[in-house]
């Protein structure tokens, strides 16, 4: 049976799989309880999540995940084909040290895989069509208690756009921001938009098929307007390799 974490789950796994090669070494920087790591490592990819929180690094090791407690920078291991900051590059910092340590851990022929969000570039549009998503009919009842802060916020604001940017203006950087620190040390080699919004629906919705159908309508509805440029798909992918040493 499908969850709603099941489709987030998949989205970013899909994703890191597709730029990584068969039996890759990866590190997953911000690796929460582990969905992602599983899923990867049920896909043959040698893979340690880093999880700054010890409640759910407990949590995670209960139903197997390949998760340990570290912060980054302060991480210390050994080299690694691959990097990912699965949307956890925005709260680290300062930038130019996290993406350094990134640099030293990522052989010279790997790969930094960065899943993040342009929450600065979303516009009226955009969140009028998420607040009407979750609160349509074809929605699975949102818990009136216990909900998200920031998703009850949301729905019960006189002015959407200002409720999105008090939630996500405060210590958080930009995607211009880290795509320069990024540039600092690799040379990207795609940028590409993807859904995000769907994202916030996840950690409130029950366990079940029908909610994770509801999801699934969600991400596919973001991804149709998105591509016809009628609301912001504000979710970011970007690839970069290391610089390599210029040969004299």
């Amino acid at each position: 049976m499908n969850k709603p974490i099941d489709i987030s789950t998949r989205e970013t796994a899909n994703f890191l799989a597709s730029h990584l090669s068969p039996s890759a070494e990866l590190l997953e920087v911000g690796a929460g309880h582990g969905h992602v790591a599983i899923d990867l490592a049920r896909r043959g990819y040698r893979v340690l999540g880093l999880e700054s929180s010890q409640e759910i690094v407990v949590q995670s090791r209960q139903h197997g995940a390949p998760v340990v407690l570290t912060t980054w920078p302060q991480f210390s291991g050994t080299a690694v084909d691959a990097i990912a900051f699965t949307r956890s590059l925005h709260h680290i910092g300062p930038l130019d040290k996290a993406v350094g340590k990134a640099r030293e851990l990522v052989r010279p022929a790997g790969t930094l895989l960065v899943e993040d969000f342009a929450f600065d570039e979303v516009n009226k549009e955009t969140i009028d069509w998420f607040r009407a998503m979750l609160g349509s009919r074809f929605a699975p009842t949102l818990p009136d208690e216990g909900a998200g802060e920031f998703v009850a916020d949301l729905l019960g604001a006189s002015d959407p756009l200002d409720a999105w940017r008090e939630h996500h203006d405060h210590e958080v950087h930009t995607i211009a921001a880290m795509t320069r620190a990024i540039r600092a040390s690799f040379a990207v080699s795609e940028t590409r938009s993807a859904p995000y919004l769907y994202r916030y629906a996840v950690p409130l919705l029950p366990e079940t098929q029908e909610a994770a159908a509801f999801v699934q309508d969600v991400l596919r509805e973001e991804t149709r307007l998105g591509e016809r440029g009628e609301i912001v798909l504000i979710g970011r992918r970007l690839v970069a390799s290391p610089y390599q040493p210029q040969r004299e």
